[in-house]
């Protein structure tokens, strides 16, 4: 039987993985916004240059409000691995313990 995956071990990984990726997505693109702002292409005060700091400010407070939900997701997935391991602690324990008592 495989046992791969057993502990939700590879879901947890896939999903730290995932946050990283976005979290290196996330500062390429605010990084690549402030670049743009900061390149003085647009006129001070111009609707192009509100418009870029709006986009900027909007951005950073999108990935700030989601990476804040993250230690949530966290602590959710370590909760169903020690549940899984909990689980799979018994099933074992019940299979060999169960057959000591059965001469009698």
């Amino acid at each position: 039987m495989d046992k791969r995956g057993q502990l939700g071990l590879d879901t947890v990984k896939s999903v730290m993985i995932s946050f990283l990726v976005l979290a290196v997505i996330s500062i390429a693109v605010v990084l690549a916004l402030v670049s743009l702002r900061d390149s003085n292409i647009f006129t001070a005060g111009s609707p192009e240059a509100v418009d870029v700091n709006d986009t900027i400010t909007n951005v950073t407070r999108g990935i700030t409000g989601f990476f804040d939900d993250t230690g949530t997701i966290f602590a959710i997935l370590i909760v169903v691995v020690i549940i899984l391991a909990i689980s799979i602690i018994i099933g074992v324990v019940s299979r060999f313990g169960g057959g000591g008592r059965g001469g009698l």
